[in-house]
C-alpha cells in the first residue's frame, strides 16, 4: 500500500520545476549564475566546517599526546651500559576489582518456575 505525497509537497515540486523549466528557457545565462553562486557558497561554509573539526581534531590529538606522554614516560636506556637480565616492570595502580563469591552451593528449585 503505498502513501501519496503531502498535497502542499507535491505543489511545491510541481512548482520548481515549472519554474526551473521556466528560467532554463527564457534566462539560462542567470540560472548558470545563480546555480554557481550557490555551489560557491555551500563549498565556503564546507570549507569553514572542515576547518573548524581539524582544528577540534588537533587540538584533542595534542591533549592526547601530553597525557599519553604523561601517562607513559619512559626513562632512556642508557647507552653505555648493557643490561644482562632485564628488569621486571612493577604496576602501577592497582586494580581496583573484588571477587563477590555467590551462592555456589546452594541448589535451585526448578519447581517454583
Amino acid at each position: 500500500m503505498r502513501r501519496r505525497p503531502f498535497p502542499l509537497i507535491t505543489l511545491l515540486i510541481v512548482l520548481a520545476i515549472f519554474g526551473l523549466t521556466y528560467r532554463l528557457w527564457n534566462d539560462p545565462i542567470q540560472l548558470l549564475k545563480q546555480a554557481m553562486i550557490i555551489v560557491l557558497i555551500v563549498a565556503v561554509f564546507y570549507a569553514i566546517y572542515k576547518w573548524i573539526q581539524r582544528q577540534r581534531f588537533d587540538h584533542s590529538y595534542q591533549k592526547a599526546v601530553k597525557q599519553s606522554k604523561k601517562l607513559h614516560h619512559q626513562k632512556t636506556k642508557p647507552t653505555s651500559k648493557k643490561q644482562t637480565r632485564p628488569t621486571a616492570l612493577k604496576k602501577k595502580h592497582a586494580t581496583h576489582l573484588t571477587v563477590i563469591e555467590g551462592k555456589k552451593g546452594k541448589k535451585k528449585n526448578r519447581a517454583s518456575f
